[in-house]
């Protein structure tokens, strides 16, 4: 059976997306505060010459990129290099094109984000593979050789690796980075979600690594947007941040545009609401909404699930790409499709990352009972996360109920469980169940649902209890066996509780089924 996803409490952890994106969707912006600049300067002079050097798009965009973060938008050498991606286009990348064209004030280009609104799960694994990425490192570190102390370039590089589930190699070039520069704001906002997202690490805690790096760092106290990071990391640590007061100060300055404050109202919203101050935390997500980004939205839509006075329409707002709050909005409006698609956009953007895939592929494997785009969300989040026990129980659950017992069976074997959580591992001995009877082997298939139900209620977990034992009645149902009566009288004991739609998704199908079953028309 699946693993199910559940909405757990959402923090305002900064996304990551490449260095060009973060420019386009203006989160490298200054911001105005007199005196205060801790966003590193890098010289120019460099970039020009390798410009000069080398006539490529490659080099245009680096040149490009600097000059933008350095405030130095009317170098000439800057907008001749803008000038050639744009009369480049076939050789030049989407981002690339709006860096360009946001160097040189042109709006003509402002739907590149655009291309994403064609992601579906259908054509999702020719879109993300990984020799795409590797190509990517290969260019990187070839660029390394020309700026080898250049901080970004690191920080790409740490994020391809984390896109293809090497994380030592993540981590190193995120630390050597920060070692570059401690102080750079999209250096500390990429390295908040590498460590925030490799949190469950024994061996280390790389949630107090980073938190301690934000803390001490000049920046956090003047910039918002570090502000913010700080604050929602230490909600994840479970701590006081000592920032709150003075991010209040920068919110309420008005010396700074609502686009760069709109992560720090929505972090301070947060902690207020899980202090349980509804007003307050309805004031600053207000804020918030001012001037949004993606990551505020999605922020808004989780937080209405706890304070039904919060009402948000992500779609009403013009905002790139805000797949996360719309794949949840559609889910809680029952477009069970679009919430899919909106998962596969959302993972395309964020592809090291597995809750898109865990909340896409639930949906698809349950309420929609499409089993094929389950299966190729489950694959893809496997690239970034090989060898995740949730995952491949998905994926083996996935194909199991769309009979191909084989190959479930093949992933469950080849899974090399090392430590895992008791939750998945019931979830891996009922999916086995699952295969089994699939195969006809229902003696074995019993055994193992039955094992699976016992275990989840000496662990006390209702809903897992629930879920193996309606997974179980209808393999009983479909085997024509014995043991059908007793456990429908099992399955009328379960009544799911009105945000539990998964369970009652998993019943209503049952009772259609054995319905059936009864009329003769299932044998």
């Amino acid at each position: 059976m699946a693993n199910l996803f559940e909405i757990q409490d959402r923090r305002v952890v900064p996304s990551w997306r490449s260095f060009n994106q973060s420019i386009n969707l203006g989160e490298l912006n200054s911001f105005q505060i007199v005196g205060q600049n801790f966003q590193e300067s890098y010289n120019l002079s460099n970039y020009i010459s390798e410009w000069k050097l080398n006539k490529t798009v490659t080099f245009a965009a680096e040149l490009v990129g600097a000059a933008i973060v350095n405030n130095k938008e009317d170098v000439i050498e800057a907008l001749d290099a803008a000038n050639y991606i744009l009369s480049n286009e076939k050789s030049a990348t989407k981002s690339q094109i709006l860096l360009a064209s946001k160097l040189l004030h042109d709006d003509s280009k402002k739907d590149s984000f655009q291309e994403y609104n064609n992601v579906t799960t259908e054509n999702l694994l020719e879109l993300f593979y990984p020799e795409l990425v590797r190509v990517k490192i290969r260019e990187a570190k070839k660029s390394l050789l020309s700026y080898p102390a250049n901080p970004i370039l690191y920080v790409e590089l740490s994020r391809y690796y984390s896109i293809l589930g090497q994380r030592d190699k993540a981590i190193s070039n995120m630390k050597y980075a920060l070692s570059l520069a401690p102080n750079n704001r999209f250096v500390l906002r990429c390295a908040s979600r590498l460590f925030v997202h490799n949190q469950n690490d024994k061996d280390y805690d790389h949630v107090e690594f980073i938190h301690d790096v934000l803390r001490k760092s000049p920046a956090t106290k003047y910039d918002p947007w570090l502000t913010s990071a700080e604050i929602s990391i230490a909600t994840v640590r479970g701590r006081n941040s000592m920032f709150i007061k003075g991010g209040l100060d920068l919110i309420n300055s008005k010396n700074i545009a609502p686009f760069n404050f709109t992560e720090l109202a929505s972090s301070i919203g947060t902690v207020e609401l899980l202090n349980g101050s509804n007003k307050k935390s309805r004031e600053l997500f207000k804020k918030s909404l001012i001037s949004p980004n993606d990551n505020t939205l999605a922020q808004v839509e989780w937080a209405a699930t706890k304070d039904k006075n919060l009402d948000v329409d992500a779609s009403g707002f013009n905002v790139e790409m805000n797949f996360e709050a719309l794949a949840f909005e559609n889910f809680q409006e029952k477009d069970y499709g679009k919430a899919v698609d909106f998962s596969a956009r959302w993972f395309i953007d964020m592809p090291f990352s597995k809750r898109p895939i865990l909340f896409g592929a639930n949906i698809a494997t349950i309420l929609l009972r499409d089993q094929d785009k389950s299966i190729s969300l489950l694959r893809a989040g496997l690239i970034s996360h090989p060898n995740d026990a949730q995952l491949v129980n998905n994926l083996a659950y996935s194909l199991g109920l769309d009979n191909r017992a084989t190959e479930a069976l093949d992933e469950l074997d080849n899974l090399r469980i090392n430590d895992i959580d008791k939750t998945t591992e019931i979830c891996l001995t009922a999916t086995r169940g699952l295969a089994y009877f699939r195969q006809g082997k229902h003696n074995i298939g019993r055994a193992l649902y039955l094992e699976a139900i016992e275990e989840s209620k000496r662990i006390n977990n209702r809903e897992l209890n629930w879920i193996a034992i309606l997974n179980y009645a209808r393999e009983e149902i479909f085997a024509d066996s014995e043991y059908i009566e007793g456990i429908m009288d099992a399955v009328d004991d379960i009544v799911p509780m009105e945000h539990e739609k998964d369970i009652a998704a998993l019943k209503d199908d049952l009772i259609t089924t054995y319905s059936k079953y009864k009329q003769g028309l299932r044998k």
